[in-house]
């Protein structure tokens, strides 16, 4: 997730959306929602981002997972203005009924894709798109945009939110080792916030941490190892 500046990306208003309501059922409502970022209207695609190409397929593996191959037939996370065709049919807990053909090409007035409705959303390359490991360059860059979101698009009270946020997860359990690691990495991004963030743990913890980290730490070897031993 990056900050784009206004000043090079201005922004281009397309709607509105309106939050006119609250949740009623948890269950129905919070823990069945599936979100994804595949969904795209037509004419909108991806960007080249990594991360985002990678939770462009995931996301749905992952709902998949969790709710069942027919997620989408659950009512929150189902099209309320449009019928949807697909060519999926069976699988646990479908609750919509499947009419053959729900294949392609067919001679029976099936549901056929429209890659008339939308092109595919492209970008340009100045060389070839390959599947690699990634190779470090030296203008490589993972502190600037998170020290402009901290800096320039937070306020004061949105940056003491932040350091009470961060401090408070690091001061519960987290080993000495890792702690050390975590306030390195926020002095990189801002001296003072990381300062403060190391100030506000390490009064929550009472100074050095004693936590043998997370609980698979047993097993790996390290504090949790030596602690195990001298309980056995």
């Amino acid at each position: 997730t990056k900050t784009w500046p206004h000043s090079d990306y201005p922004l281009i208003e397309v709607g509105k959306l309106v939050l006119n309501e609250n949740p009623v059922d948890w269950d129905t409502q919070i823990e069945q929602l599936a979100f994804e970022p595949n969904n795209m209207v037509p004419g909108i695609g991806l960007s080249p981002d990594k991360m985002l190409l990678a939770r462009g397929f995931s996301y749905s593996d992952a709902h998949r997972a969790r709710l069942g191959v027919n997620y989408k037939q659950i009512p929150v996370n189902s099209a309320k203005n449009a019928e949807v065709n697909s060519y999926s049919r069976a699988g646990d807990m479908r609750v919509t009924n499947s009419v053959d053909p729900v294949y392609a090409p067919n001679s029976y007035g099936g549901p056929a894709a429209q890659p008339e409705v939308g092109g595919e959303a492209t970008w340009y390359a100045d060389g070839d798109m390959v599947r690699e490991a990634y190779t470090l360059r030296e203008d490589d860059d993972d502190v600037s945009q998170p020290r402009a979101l901290i800096n320039d698009v937070m306020d004061d009270a949105q940056r003491d939110r932040f350091v009470s946020n961060v401090a408070g997860h690091l001061a519960d359990g987290v080993s000495e080792k890792v702690l050390v690691r975590a306030f390195d990495y926020w002095k990189a991004i801002d001296q003072k916030i990381g300062e403060r963030i190391e100030k506000m743990s390490r009064d929550k913890i009472g100074g050095k941490s004693e936590a043998p980290g997370m609980a698979s730490a047993l097993s790996i070897g390290g504090e949790g190892s030596a602690m195990k031993e001298a309980a056995e």
